[in-house]
């Protein structure tokens, strides 16, 4: 025989629970009219999942960051260029027979350089050079205040050159 406070014992019958018709009739989640509903009321769906916005956030800040720096590049790319003399200058000069005096180099070489903005002091060149394609002469010199080397390469025999300044 089983006793009412065991709990190892059977499960012991419930009595039937009756239904209301009102409450039977009304679609869940309201109560019947008149009856207290003991449980808490639940909406029918779940709270909307959390949106994760870390990696579009990264995206838009990482893509940010490479326009600044593009435009830092362009800009700094564009100040170099338009300020101070040009590392290269083109010029010609006037060859006797196949080579150009000293005096004559000189000269052209002062005009590019001054032209190109710079104030030249000096510029010294070797006493004789071949001009040819590809031949070169190497000239120095004192431009704005500081030494200066310019590396001339003959283009053709016409006396037509390019001055690299060192």
């Amino acid at each position: 025989m089983s006793h009412p406070s065991n709990p190892y014992g059977p499960p012991q019958p419930q009595p039937a629970q009756l239904v209301h018709a009102a409450q039977a009739a009304q679609p869940y989640p309201y109560p019947a009219p008149g009856q207290v509903w003991s449980q808490p009321v639940m909406p029918p769906y779940g709270a909307p999942p959390r949106q994760r916005n870390g990696l579009a956030i990264a995206a838009i800040a990482i893509s940010v960051v490479s326009l600044l720096a593009s435009l830092g590049v362009v800009g700094f790319i564009a100040v170099s260029s338009a300020a101070g003399p040009s590392w290269v200058l083109q010029g010609e000069v006037r060859p006797a027979g196949s080579a150009v005096s000293a005096a004559d180099l000189e000269s052209a070489l002062t005009k590019l350089v001054e032209d190109d903005g710079g104030s030249v002091d000096e510029i010294v060149c070797p006493g004789s050079s071949a001009v040819g394609q590809g031949l070169v002469a190497v000239c120095h010199g004192s431009v704005d205040g500081f030494d200066w080397t310019g590396l001339v390469v003959f283009e053709d025999e016409s006396g037509t050159f390019t001055v690299n300044q060192l």
